[in-house]
């Protein structure tokens, strides 16, 4: 799973076009009916997008893969950004970019970026902002990049202790959970239900044991591989290449099933949102507040990290994000100077046509409230919205993954504290033991000698 122009956008339908048409059919189905590509930028206050990364090359391959050769087929390495990928990458921002044309400014201060520390998530929003932000007036730096292109600072974090977009980060409580998901009565009777597929594709890929899991680690290559313009092995009929998608998508429903798994995988991301968001409610008058600078918050993550995070809002629609997919949140401001959430997904960038996601557990809240406050179910208030998401929120990531404190010592900067306070410590002792030990040499030879009476 860890896995503008018109020339742009024919090279990018290479995607089959039945799957193109079945995903915008099943997604336009709980669709809500209202112009989805029109900004009401009267009362928007800011956005917080968070995409996947565009295509990209295999993570791995499997034993009897034609294409295994890494040097042959796959020169630019394993899970890097192919060049339909950056073309993707760089529309979805031009996209943006008019969406959002009547709200953002010029200036690249008032955007924030996080990124998965994932080569092809930090290329991806490069060429999102290159397309969303080209340089205007002041920000040209020279007469020839300059004109086109500007540097972002973009925040990450190492890959493998970023709990908030890498959602295989090392987390001991959230790999239990995840086993016993696996070992569940419904999983175990998708399995047996699949077995048959599995069976087939075990024998054909050269693998000891295909489990749902490798399954859909070979889809994905599969996938790739027919992006990129490769024949698929005959064995790879219509039949198959459609059971293996199935058992794909239904990965990424199992992957995010229940409230604790969500909590561990997509907990840190909507603390760090929720923060973003109470911020600019606190620091509304407050200038020099950086977060209330912000116009715009751009998370660049993978395709598992926002289906568990729409699972978490009880809005992940059951298939796999593909690539470019991009949640939209609206924050917007009503008469009455209330904040509320608009959600939009765009899951098929070529369309440029984002649906808008129901914030259902939200409007149960509001429903609740409603015969006393009369509030407007189309508006998800950010009251509203925190009751969906605190039993979400963390208190401590690092702790509750392990369950026990002692986690915190796989925190690097923990480690270095604790090693810098071991050699003072060992420096001040032997620098004592230095002065007591000379004190001991040379006062020794030192005696009082008798007075002398003249």
């Amino acid at each position: 799973m860890i896995s503008s122009s018109s020339t742009f956008i024919t090279i990018l339908i290479t995607w089959p076009l039945f799957w193109s048409l079945q995903t915008i059919n099943i997604h336009c189905a709980n669709n809500i009916n209202h112009n989805d590509n029109v900004v009401d930028v009267n009362t928007l206050k800011f956005v917080i997008l968070i995409h996947r990364h565009g295509d990209r090359t295999p993570i791995e391959t499997y034993p009897r893969d034609p294409y295994r050769d890494g040097q042959k087929y796959w020169p630019d390495g394993w899970g890097q950004l192919t060049l339909d990928g950056k073309k993707r990458m760089y529309n979805l921002g031009l996209y943006l970019s008019k969406r959002y044309s009547d709200f953002l400014g010029k200036s690249p201060r008032e955007a924030f970026i996080r990124s998965s520390a994932s080569d092809r998530c930090l290329e991806s929003v490069s060429l999102v902002l290159a397309g969303l932000y080209p340089p205007n007036d002041r920000w040209k730096w020279n007469d020839n990049l300059g004109q086109k292109w500007q540097p972002f600072p973009i925040q990450t974090v190492p890959h493998d202790i970023d709990g908030m977009l890498n959602p295989q980060s090392k987390c001991k409580k959230a790999e239990q959970i995840l086993a016993d998901i696996y070992k569940s009565k419904s999983v175990i009777e998708y399995y047996n239900q699949m077995k048959s597929t599995l069976l087939y594709v075990q024998d054909n890929t050269g693998y000891e044991n295909v489990n749902l899991i490798k399954a859909e680690e070979i889809f994905d290559s599969l996938l790739n591989e027919k992006l990129f313009g490769y024949k698929l092995p005959a064995w790879v009929d219509t039949n198959i290449y459609t059971k293996l998608k199935e058992i794909s998508d239904k990965t990424f429903i199992f992957d995010a099933m229940t409230r604790e798994i969500q909590k561990f995988r997509a907990g840190l991301l909507l603390a760090d949102i929720w923060q973003h968001i109470s911020n600019h409610e606190l620091l509304d008058n407050d200038d020099d507040d950086d977060d209330n600078k912000h116009r715009l918050y751009i998370y660049s993550t993978h395709d598992d990290q926002l289906s568990v995070f729409m699972s978490a809002l009880n809005n992940f629609n059951g298939i796999a994000p593909p690539y470019g997919s991009t949640i939209m949140m609206e924050i917007h401001q009503n008469h009455t100077d209330e904040s509320f959430i608009r959600m939009y997904y765009l899951n098929v960038t070529e369309m440029e046509n984002p649906y808008r996601l129901e914030l259902k557990d939200c409007y149960y809240y509001i429903k609740q409230r409603q015969l006393i406050h009369g509030s407007n179910p189309d508006q998800c208030t950010i009251t509203n919205f925190y009751e969906t998401i605190k039993d979400l929120l963390p208190n401590d990531w690092n702790v509750e993954c392990e369950n026990s404190s002692s986690s915190t010592a796989a925190d690097p900067l923990s480690i270095y504290l604790v090693l810098i306070t071991i050699s003072l410590t060992i420096s001040v002792m032997l620098f004592f033991t230095y002065l007591l030990v000379n004190h001991r040499r040379y006062g020794s030879s030192y005696r009082l000698l008798p007075i002398i009476n003249s």
